[in-house]
């Protein structure tokens, strides 16, 4: 699973306008063929599978670094004083 993985990755950084436009359900010959030359060792069925599957664990650390900025930024401001004393 992890070379399936990484090759779909390393597809969706090459071209990613047409990975995309497969992941959307798009089966026009023209992306497929594009696909095709550009990564032939994707599998095309999977490629969308595994590039969502980045996309939802990219959105995940980025909203737990969202989170933890925030919260630090909470802390920051409610112990202001005590942390910067005027």
């Amino acid at each position: 699973m992890a070379s399936k993985f990484i090759a779909a990755l390393k597809c969706f950084f090459k071209s990613p306008v047409y990975s995309a436009r497969l992941m959307l359900g798009s089966s026009e010959s023209r992306v497929v063929e594009s696909i095709k030359a550009r990564c032939p060792e994707v599998d095309i069925e999977s490629l969308g599978y595994y590039a969502g599957l980045f996309m939802a664990i990219l959105f995940v650390i980025l909203c737990v670094i969202m989170y933890l900025f925030f919260y630090a930024l909470k802390v920051i401001t409610m112990y202001r004083e005590m942390i910067f004393p005027p």
